[in-house]
């Protein structure tokens, strides 16, 4: 395997797409569908007018049915993105490993950004770097490969 800027990119985003289903997934256990209804008071059209109670509902915009569907795609979905960011994140570690000794801090400073999902500034008090130094390291790492 080889670490390209596009495998650590993709990589990247799947992490982003996989919190962003988690939001949906609890956005939707928060908010179960309810529908509202109240009680409102009229008359019948003939005379004498007599006084009525009505009971009036909004529609749900989708059915039980429809959002159940949705949330079951969305698990699926997750369970997914799940499993292939583990199994990247398990090539991305092979490949630190196959790394020399003479890469040592390269290694390092790799394994804190893509394995731990350190940020850069975090990785850089670590090492006792600037963000940009940290930054530099790796962009100078991936344009050799």
């Amino acid at each position: 395997m080889k670490l390209t800027r596009e495998y650590l990119a993709t990589y990247t985003y799947l992490e982003s797409e996989i919190k962003r289903l988690r939001r949906r997934i609890k956005y939707y256990e928060s908010n179960p569908l309810t529908s509202e209804y109240g009680i409102v008071k009229g008359s019948l059209q003939q005379f004498p007018y007599t006084e009525c109670h009505f009971v009036v509902s909004g529609a749900n915009v989708k059915s039980n049915e429809e959002r159940e569907k949705a949330v079951r795609q969305l698990l699926i979905d997750l369970k997914g993105n799940e499993q292939l960011f583990e199994d990247m994140k398990l090539e991305i570690e092979c490949f630190l490993e196959k790394l020399g000794p003479e890469q040592l801090e390269m290694k390092q400073i790799l394994y804190f950004r893509y394995v731990e999902r350190w940020s850069y500034d975090e990785i850089a008090r670590e090492l006792n770097y600037d963000r940009t130094t940290v930054q530099k390291k790796i962009d100078r790492l991936l344009d050799l490969m």
